[in-house]
């Protein structure tokens, strides 16, 4: 019997010896396969996920395409649920390739960064075209991303960061063209007061790779009321005396105009009434035949006086007899 016959023979008592229990495992694997199957069956398709390339040190990618890839996800039910597509991404190790012009690297299901409860089975498109540039760092100025406004009666009045600049690390023939880095959008709805926001930095292009040191910065957003103006007209002016020691004393004028500032909702619901206007006179010697003094106004909270006209008054004491009213001497017996 020759080697061939020798091994027919053991595979013939191979499959026929325990028939039993070898038709049992294979029952066994069907069911278990109907089993799980279900379980590991769920799909999806995530859109937009990054393809970032790594590339030697002193070198940037000058243009990529594409700069996102669609991939293909299957898994179970929880893993497809719970897909963190933040952290996903699709990572091109081009470290100790040849650099030429124009680089065609295959995209590979191995390049994709996933958690291993889904696993990738296709990948669009196939392949990632790019180039190189060598590699500069610059200092560029931050601008923050101010998103929608604040409520009614609130402003902004100014937006720094901490650092004012970050180093921009890229791509010689692109650095020359950034005029600004922009932070992610800050929104403002809902904030009535001033806030500081440590945020991330925007890459200037997703076309081509960008290192930004740091790459977070504080921004600090100063709020305001915004101011509304209410002009009221006609004032009186009221006396502080001491009526045990002075004379009557005459206010010339007696009226005047006042022009406030504070949040419309406020200014909206004053009357004259709120606003007392008044020139203290219980310093004022009896003595004295005239006077300037400075009117002064009480306003509500939150309200201040942007302009009073007349600013002063002219004060004259009623026992001093004016000029007019002084006879004139006669000019008989001259």
């Amino acid at each position: 019997m020759n080697m061939k016959d020798r091994l027919l023979q053991r595979l013939r008592r191979f499959l026929l010896n325990n028939k039993g229990a070898k038709l049992l495992a294979l029952l066994l694997a069907v069911i278990t396969w109907y089993a799980i199957q279900p379980s590991i069956s769920f799909e999806t398709i995530v859109s937009d996920v990054p393809v970032r390339v790594t590339v030697d040190s002193g070198w940037a990618v000058l243009e990529q395409s594409p700069g996102s890839a669609e991939v293909h996800f299957r898994g179970s039910r929880e893993g497809i649920r719970d897909l963190p597509l933040q952290q996903l991404e699709v990572a091109v190790d081009m470290r100790g390739e040849a650099y030429e012009e124009t680089i065609t690297v295959p995209l590979e299901l191995s390049d994709v960064n996933a958690p291993p409860a889904v696993r990738p089975f296709h990948i669009r498109p196939s392949e990632l075209v790019l180039s190189v540039d060598q590699e500069r760092g610059r200092e560029v100025p931050v601008r923050p991303l101010i998103q929608g406004s604040p409520p009614e009666g609130y402003e902004v009045e100014s937006v720094t960061t901490e650092p004012p600049t970050v180093t921009v690390s890229g791509p010689r023939q692109r650095l020359e063209t950034i005029e600004a880095i922009r932070t992610v959008p800050i929104d403002m709805e809902g904030r009535l007061q001033s806030f500081n926001v440590r945020v991330d930095l925007v890459s200037p292009s997703r076309t081509w790779t960008a290192r930004m040191d740091p790459e977070r910065v504080e921004v600090q957003v100063v709020l305001t009321e915004r101011a509304a103006t209410a002009t009221f007209e006609d004032l009186r002016i009221r006396t502080m005396t001491d009526a045990a020691r002075q004379p009557a004393m005459d206010v010339t004028p007696t009226h005047v105009t006042v022009e406030l500032v504070g949040r419309a909702e406020l200014l909206n619901e004053l009357t004259p009434r709120d606003i007392r206007v008044y020139v203290d006179l219980t310093e004022i010697r009896p003595e004295d035949a005239s006077q300037e003094l400075p009117v002064r106004v009480h306003v509500p909270a939150r309200v201040r006086v942007d302009r009073l006209e007349p600013a002063t008054v002219t004060i004259r004491t009623n026992e001093q007899p004016s000029a007019s009213s002084v006879p004139e001497e006669s000019g008989e017996g001259a």
